[in-house]
């Protein structure tokens, strides 16, 4: 069964649908959030769905537009059934970090490349590795898979 990563929130994962105190929530494009994250953290507000994992094999990414009344998109990438989900802004000027859409990846789809100045981000914990903001990190999203889709918070990229 794929496994709920949260970015650089968390080291393990949670199977799908399988978050404590949260009773049957229906996958439509907003639920309401009882998800605890395994950093303990919750996901604030109403969800929003991204994507469907299918929608997102895995060593693939895939783009977001904003939230409503929101200015940052955001990206989810997938390794094996880790789903990692980032704001779309590189931390050194806040430019988005795509290619093209949905190019958020190396040619080997092992790093996250930043397509203005080519800093290369872990895609586990979003951290650069290499560019002119080695060291930071990008900004992760808590999420929450239930019956195969991916949902953040509704105000995710805010």
């Amino acid at each position: 069964m794929p496994a709920a990563g949260m970015g650089a929130l968390t080291q393990g994962a949670r199977a799908p649908g399988t978050c404590p105190g949260e009773g049957p929530a229906p996958c439509a494009g907003e639920v309401p959030a009882a998800c605890a994250g395994e950093a303990g953290g919750q996901i604030p507000g109403r969800l929003r769905a991204l994507c469907r994992l299918e929608a997102l094999p895995d060593g693939t990414s895939k783009g977001f537009p904003p939230a409503a009344g929101g200015f940052a998109g955001l990206f989810a990438a997938r390794q094996g059934d880790a789903v990692h989900v980032y704001v779309n802004s590189c931390p050194h000027l806040g430019v988005p970090l795509d290619w093209m859409p949905d190019r958020f990846l190396s040619a080997d789809g092992s790093r996250i490349v930043c397509a203005t100045h080519g800093a290369e981000f872990r895609i586990a914990d979003g951290v650069c590795l290499q560019g002119p903001c080695h060291g930071d990190a990008l900004e992760p999203v808590l999420i929450h898979i239930k019956d195969g889709t991916v949902f953040v918070s509704e105000t995710a990229g805010y």
